[in-house]
């Protein structure tokens, strides 16, 4: 193409690559050829300045008449476009986007056309993958009927909707396009809300109730998702929807058959349990009964010879109040007197006492660990159960071997031990006893802790001992683990809560050892609404020159607490009608701060499960013998002396 003397608009026009820029006379013939019309077409401008146009065009359209009615279209209407296909000189194929505009003078006369051209053969193609996947998952998204998939715009209005969502809810897609998502939710502001927190974290699930065309709900899991271009514009939401209905429902019936199997198993439980109670029961009653019956029958004949049957009827009634005291710390009813102690002195004590009662064949070995913090727990419980598990070993190893007892600490939020939050970062304390008996069967080791379960011999045991340290543990907020393998041995493992961050004072802390004496006009209130009880201890402590107000209830109590009464001591039943004895002794300390209480109960029902002794309280458990009463009395009223030095 000439040059000289070019206009820079049209130097500029020529330079140009990415389109292909000519111009076609009125008769279709090309007048000029830009470079880049060269690099698309593969034409040199010598080789196709001056020829139709319509050598650009396929055969097909040359033969149905395509270029002339381009240029018919465009002279009538000024421009025409389109996207066709369009040959290269080598005859081969591309997809192009064409332009053509009519060129006239200021008089209005056609002087020709110019025409740009791009190659959009790529373009093209992509469109085509995207269909084709479009199709494809469009294919995929219908073929799916077990899940409700629709799209969202920005605004929760449905864009689109599959056959599941069709089957599920009962809506045509001609029915539900263009409608609000908020119409299939029983709370509309769920589908606000759900669509909110989608868009700020990018997914929301949740499981709610679903409207169907027909009005009935179903139960549905959800998913909603921001879908956001490569910008992060908020385009819309994708929302899957799987009704659940069935699988809510299996589930239940799967909880309610689980249920009438435990409950099954409750019963036979308690079948095992009551016949248990009721055998020994019914065998200590007859050791009482009997007994009283021939000191009865001895005192009317004018006999005195009666002291061997009463101290028989003694005997099977302290027994029964063992058993009793067994079957509560089983239900975890026991009243407890958690106390701050120490673990490793507590098992060094009770060491002293074990090598009589293991015999010789029965190796002890203690393995304490230094430092450790102390252990919040019923000293006395705690005592009974690591005697209870020290004879269980024995009794495993008839052959002899070796005990081991063991104490540590488990770092904080490690072990099976839960607590409050606000103990997390206490430790917890472990009591392990391990023998090297004879084992258990994995069919013995998962009864283990049931009530009257024992593999001893008829008579030598009730089979409540580690029912009893199970329910005891856990009633103490611990918790207790069984290893146990045949011809390996036993480990019996106790963690328990550590009380170095309680304000805890032990009993170490009232001068033990002190002999402490009664002293006459001392003033006890005794209050307990059982009468017979009530009768027989207030004549007891006046028995023993004591003072003794009585009440048959909290109120009552309370009563005697804010009048101008002398009190040296408050000696009451917790479970009381009304106002129970934690509460009267709670309130009454108000009125006469630093009384002293001993409170006396034989259930912890009414017990808070953080209760703890202080310097000024104690807890007696019923049935009790008076000379333990009078020793707890003892123990916390002042002696003669400090009495004498504080008027």
């Amino acid at each position: 193409m000439e040059t000289s003397g070019t206009h820079p608009y049209q130097l500029l026009v020529q330079s140009i690559l990415d389109y292909a820029i000519f111009m076609v006379d009125p008769q279709g013939r090309v007048r000029s050829w830009n470079a880049g019309a060269e690099q698309i077409h593969g034409y040199r401008p010598a080789d196709i300045v001056g020829r139709p146009f319509a050598l650009l065009h396929t055969e097909q359209e040359r033969a149905g008449g395509r270029p002339e009615l381009i240029l018919h279209m465009a002279a009538a209407h000024g421009r025409f476009q389109e996207e066709a296909e369009r040959l290269r000189r080598d005859g081969s194929r591309f997809w192009a986007h064409m332009v053509c505009d009519a060129v006239r003078d200021e008089h209005g006369h056609l002087l020709g056309f110019a025409m740009v051209t791009r190659d959009i053969t790529e373009r093209r193609h992509t469109e085509q993958r995207l269909r084709e996947v479009e199709r494809r998952f469009r294919l995929f998204v219908d073929g799916v009927t077990d899940c409700a998939i629709c799209m969202l715009d920005p605004n929760g209005i449905v864009t689109d909707w599959n056959a599941g969502a069709e089957r599920i809810k009962g809506y045509a897609a001609a029915e539900i396009i263009g409608r609000p998502l908020a119409r299939f939710f029983v709370n509309p502001q769920v589908a606000q809300t759900a669509m909110t927190v989608a868009a700020e974290s990018g997914r929301y699930d949740l499981v709610d109730w679903q409207v169907r065309k027909d009005g009935s709900r179903f139960m549905a899991e959800i998913a909603i998702d921001a879908i956001r271009d490569s910008d992060g514009q908020l385009l819309g939401f994708a929302k899957i929807t799987r009704d659940i209905t069935e699988r809510m429902e299996a589930e239940r019936h799967l909880e309610e058959t689980r249920a009438q199997l435990f409950q099954s198993q409750k019963i036979e439980a308690l079948g095992q349990l009551t016949g248990g109670i009721a055998h020994d029961f019914n065998n200590l009653l007859q050791g009482i009964i009997g007994s009283l019956e021939v000191v009865q029958m001895r005192l009317a004949s004018g006999r005195q010879d009666v002291d061997r049957f009463l101290g028989n009827a003694i005997d099977s009634a302290k027994r029964a109040a063992t058993l009793t005291h067994r079957l509560l710390a089983f239900a975890r009813r026991q009243p407890l007197a958690p106390k701050s102690v120490s673990l490793n002195d507590l098992v060094t004590q009770i060491a002293e006492l074990l090598p009589a009662t293991l015999g010789e064949r029965v190796e002890l070995k203690l393995d304490l660990a230094p430092a450790l913090v102390p252990v919040l727990c019923d000293p006395n419980l705690l005592e009974s159960a690591l005697l209870n598990l020290a004879i269980n070993a024995r009794d495993a190893m008839p052959d002899g071997g070796r005990l081991t007892i063991r104490t540590g600490s488990a770092p904080p939020g490690e072990g099976p031990l839960r607590r409050p939050h606000s103990l997390s970062d206490a430790p917890t304390l472990l009591l392990q006893v391990s023998d090297t008996g004879m084992g258990m069967t994995p069919e013995v080791r998962a009864r283990a802790f049931d009530p009257f379960f024992t593999t001893k011999p008829k008579g030598r045991g009730t089979g409540l001992g580690l029912s009893m340290i199970h329910g005891f543990v856990t009633q103490s907020r611990g918790a207790i683990e069984l290893e146990s393998e045949p011809g390996h041995g036993t480990t019996v493992s106790i963690y328990l809560p550590s009380g170095e961050r309680r304000n805890v004072r032990s009993n170490d802390a009232r001068e033990p050892g002190a002999r402490w004496e009664p002293a006459a006009g001392e003033t006890i209130l005794l209050v307990e609404d059982e009468d017979v009880v009530r009768e027989l201890v207030a004549g007891k402590l006046r028995e023993l020159h004591y003072r003794v107000l009585e009440a048959r209830d909290g109120h009552g109590g309370l009563a005697a607490i804010e009048s101008d009464e002398r009190i040296d001591l408050m000696v009451s039943d917790i479970g009381l009608p009304g106002l129970n004895g934690l509460q009267m002794a709670e309130v009454g300390r108000h009125r006469r701060p630093g009384l002293k209480v001993l409170f006396v109960t034989g259930y912890a029902e009414t017990m808070p499960e953080d209760w703890t002794l202080d310097a000024d309280t104690d807890l007696l458990t019923k049935p009790f013998e008076f000379d333990t009463l009078v020793q707890r009395i003892r123990t916390l009223l002042p002696s003669p002396l400090k009495r004498a030095q504080n008027p």
